[in-house]
C-alpha cells in the first residue's frame, strides 16, 4: 500500500500572494536546515508584489508561515525540538505589519528510501524521491535534505491545512512511500 506525503512548495500560480524581502545587506540563506539560524531576532522583512498568505518564501532563503499555519503545524509536531518557529516582523505599507514565523528544522531527517529513489546517473541528485516507511511512519512534519526549501508533511497535516483553508501561497507535491 502506498502512503502519501506532500512536499510543500510556493504556489507559482497564486497571482495574489506576495513575496517577502530581506534587507539587501542580509546574507543568503537566512535559514538552512540543520544549521543554527543567526541574527533572526533583528530581521525585519517586507511584503511586496501581493497580499499576505499562509506560506511565503523569502528572497534570501527562508520559509515563513502565518500564525494560523504555525498553530496547525505545531499541533502535529508538538514540542519536538527538531522543528522550530522563529518569529520575525513583516512590514507592508498596503496591508499593515504582521508577525510571521521562520519554519526551521534543526536537523536533516534520514527518511529517503535510497534503494527505490531515482537519481541522476553517476551523481546523488534526486530525480524522483521515495520515502522509507519505517523512517517516516511516526513523522508528520519533516525534511529530507539540507536544502532551504524542503518541507514534507503527512496526509493528515495536508488535510488539516486544507480544512482550515490555510493553503494560500502553498502547493502540495505528492511524495510516496510503500508501506511494507
Amino acid at each position: 500500500m502506498k502512503r502519501k506525503y506532500y512536499k510543500i512548495i510556493t504556489d507559482g500560480n497564486d497571482k495574489e500572494g506576495g513575496t517577502l524581502y530581506a534587507p539587501p545587506q542580509w546574507s543568503y540563506p537566512i535559514a538552512r536546515d540543520g544549521v543554527e539560524v543567526k541574527n533572526w531576532k533583528s530581521l525585519v522583512l517586507e511584503l511586496k508584489d501581493g497580499k499576505y498568505c499562509s506560506f511565503h518564501t523569502c528572497n534570501k532563503g527562508a520559509n515563513l508561515v502565518s500564525q494560523d499555519l504555525k498553530d496547525v503545524l505545531e499541533s502535529f509536531v508538538g514540542n519536538h525540538s527538531e522543528v522550530e518557529f522563529l518569529p520575525v516582523m513583516v512590514t507592508s505599507k498596503e496591508y499593515g505589519d504582521r508577525i510571521y514565523y521562520i519554519l526551521h528544522f534543526r536537523l536533516i531527517f534520514d527518511v529517503i528510501d535510497k534503494k527505490n529513489t531515482i537519481y541522476f546517473d553517476g551523481i546523488d541528485t534526486i530525480l524522483k524521491m521515495k520515502l522509507d516507511y519505517e523512517k517516516v511512519k511516526t513523522l508528520k512534519v519533516f525534511n529530507s535534505r539540507p536544502a532551504v526549501n524542503d518541507i514534507i508533511v503527512s496526509k493528515d497535516v495536508h488535510d488539516a491545512i486544507k480544512q482550515k483553508k490555510l493553503a494560500s501561497g502553498l502547493d502540495f507535491v505528492p511524495v510516496f512511500c510503500d508501506n511494507g
